[in-house]
């Protein structure tokens, strides 16, 4: 029996990896002979460099940049496919979690970090870049990046202008003579889990803004910025952009991103699927189990569990999910996993349940495990 286990990280207790083993140890208490493997998974945000290093082989990169607001940061990203692939996340160097939330600033917020670390993967010679989005403190469209690439942005003067996203209500023209010369050389992935537009209601700034610390005057300020930064890139491109799905993940970042490279946008579960080969993985598979901290009818929305889910019907697998806790709404999730499961044991403060996440999940595992065995028997 080979048994397949691609869990998500319990955010705040366990990483995927661990997630991973603490249902291998649940399991092989009750099929020791099964063959178990462990495929540690991400959905493209923040953790996505350390899952596919521990699946792909790989090099670890470190670059000292700046972070959103220009402090000094080490932001880490991968080599892969011996150096030909770059796997970078937004948040390692544009990241909200680098940044106190008394001190975020997100009119002022800037991806040139990000740009840094691209740039040197290009100076590296790689032929694809993979980048994910999640995390970001930014609403700059991108505009860091294109600078960082040597991209020129400017107001009516021909001055260049400052960073963060406020300042887009200022940029007359963009001029490319000196961007970097290997943009357009390279395969660019963005790895995606939202399909907001640009701007508008639904756009990064109204939804998104909010949560970087926006003010309802800064999220007007901002939406119109971005409106500006595309109008100028239809400008360059012949292309409006405003409404493109996707466009507002990450403060729009793939609004610039878009403007250097020929960019792909991809879920961000189904990117690391691929890249890992999560078909060929799943081939004579009797079961999958997957999970993430939480699982509700959201989970369908592009998730980990989902993506997992989707792959193992198409090959027939059934799959269970376990999760550290279940939502009020689970019901449309019986659509894409055989049953669902929570570990929590009983009303628990917060920190109690983040600390017993381990010993609970194992113990759940243990028991599924054996759920399983008696209808085997009963069969």
């Amino acid at each position: 029996m080979k048994i397949v286990i691609a869990p998500d990280s319990f955010k705040e207790s366990l990483d995927a990896m661990a997630v991973a083993t603490a249902i291998e140890n649940g399991f092989s208490q009750v099929f020791p002979q099964a063959e178990y493997v462990k495929v540690p998974l991400a959905d493209g945000g923040e953790g996505t460099v350390e899952v596919l290093m521990q699946g792909l082989k790989g090099e670890k990169q470190y670059s000292n940049v700046e972070n959103a607001l220009g402090e000094s940061v080490e932001a880490m990203w991968a080599l892969l496919d011996n150096g030909k692939t770059a796997l970078i996340e937004v948040a390692a160097a544009s990241g909200i979690d680098l940044i106190a939330p008394e001190t975020r600033r997100v009119l002022e917020a800037s991806t040139f970090g990000t740009g840094l670390v691209i740039r040197e993967a290009l100076d590296k010679g790689v032929e694809k870049i993979i980048i994910g989005l999640g995390g970001s403190a930014t609403n700059d469209g991108g505009a860091g990046i294109l600078k960082a690439l040597g991209g020129k942005l400017l107001d009516n003067e021909g001055n260049t202008i400052a960073n963060g996203g406020a300042a887009l209500n200022e940029l007359a023209s963009i001029e490319f003579s000196e961007l970097h010369p290997r943009c357009k050389d390279v395969e660019f992935v963005i790895a995606c889990d939202v399909d907001n537009p640009l701007c508008g209601n639904n756009g990064a700034s109204a939804i998104f803004g909010p949560q970087k610390g926006a003010s309802e005057q800064d999220v007007e300020l901002l939406d119109k910025a971005l409106a500006n930064l595309a109008s100028k890139g239809e400008a360059l491109t012949g292309i409006n952009s405003i409404n493109t799905p996707g466009f507002g993940a990450a403060g729009g970042t793939p609004m610039g991103l878009s403007l250097a490279f020929n960019v792909q946008i991809k879920p961000g579960i189904e990117m690391v699927l691929d890249t890992l080969c999560f078909d060929e993985i799943l081939e004579n598979a009797t079961l999958v189990i997957t999970g993430e901290g939480q699982m509700d009818n959201q989970t369908l929305q592009g998730k980990t569990p989902y993506g997992v889910a989707k792959r193992a019907q198409a090959k027939g697998i059934p799959v269970v999910g376990i999760a550290g806790s279940l939502g009020k709404e689970v019901d449309g999730l019986y659509h894409a996993l055989e049953s669902v499961f929570g570990t929590v044991r009983s009303p628990q403060p917060l920190a109690q349940v983040l600390e017993e996440a381990e010993f609970n999940l194992t113990r759940s595992a243990r028991n599924i495990a054996n759920t399983i065995k008696l209808g085997m028997t009963l069969a």
